[in-house]
């Protein structure tokens, strides 16, 4: 932990055992998803890499599968379309989300018809990004979440994202935010792991001002979900975190989306 470290040096290992993963896939060693998730899970294991998560782990290393597609396509720049076709049986839930983002990225994240809107509702209204429209709604969000936490998609597109779901769905308009919540919660544990948050009163500042910078309310995460990512994602060690959240039990709570 030092000051003036980049963010991105937190995801060295994490883009290392992505292309690891790669490797293995262009040698044809991995033919389908759970093969690819098992994989997942002994590469993270032997890297000391945890999944972005809170407390929750379910299917967590299948949602994780959303950091090596990412790595690949837009980090190393070796999906293209023949090889997206190729790898569809592994990479199907990837794939659509990324169909989703490269629509709404043409868009400029805006709606501005009634045929937009609908368009993004039977976009997301697909089985493989889950059961409920809720559930698949927050798999995007995450597959966009993933990308720009590793400051491989621009801070803007995640927000655009979370605005344009609530605009096609405004009854879990609420629901969705609470992944923006997730977010910041990733930016303070981030800050807290670099060393740029030495106090209680820094860290509560630091937990307005991303809000702020996006331009959103009621986006304040939970200090319990901070200290869960800084501590299982980030490896802060716990007598800085007991400092930092000294009325924190070691209970944690984490939102359901994730």
């Amino acid at each position: 932990m030092s000051n003036g470290l980049d963010a991105r040096q937190l995801y060295k290992s994490r883009i290392e055992a992505a292309t690891e993963i790669w490797s293995k896939i262009m040698k044809n060693e991995v033919s389908s998803r759970s093969q690819l998730e098992e994989l997942l899970y002994i590469i993270y294991k032997q890297r000391a890499v945890e999944p972005f998560r809170g407390l929750s782990k379910v299917r967590i290393y299948d949602k994780e599968i959303a950091t090596p597609y990412i790595v690949g396509k837009y980090g190393l720049g070796i999906i293209d379309g023949d090889l997206a076709n190729a790898l569809k049986g592994i990479f199907n839930v990837e794939i659509t989300c990324d169909e989703i983002y490269d629509f709404l990225r043409s868009r400029n994240f805006q709606l501005n018809s009634d045929d937009d809107i609908n368009q993004l509702r039977k976009m997301i209204n697909n089985e493989v990004l889950g059961v409920k429209t809720d559930e698949r709604g927050f798999r995007f969000l995450r597959y966009v979440f993933t990308g720009t936490i590793m400051r491989l998609f621009p801070e803007e597109d995640f927000i655009g994202s979370y605005k344009a779901l609530a605009t096609a769905f405004p009854n879990l308009a609420n629901d969705f935010l609470r992944y923006v919540k997730f977010y910041v919660a990733f930016r303070v544990a981030e800050d807290i792991a670099l060393g740029n948050i030495k106090s209680i009163e820094e860290k509560k500042i630091m937990k307005y001002t991303h809000c702020l910078r996006l331009n959103l309310t009621k986006c304040v995460p939970h200090d319990k979900l901070i200290r869960e990512i800084a501590l299982r994602v980030y490896k802060v060690p716990r007598r800085v975190l007991d400092r930092l959240f000294p009325n924190e039990s070691k209970s944690s709570f984490i939102p359901k989306a994730q």
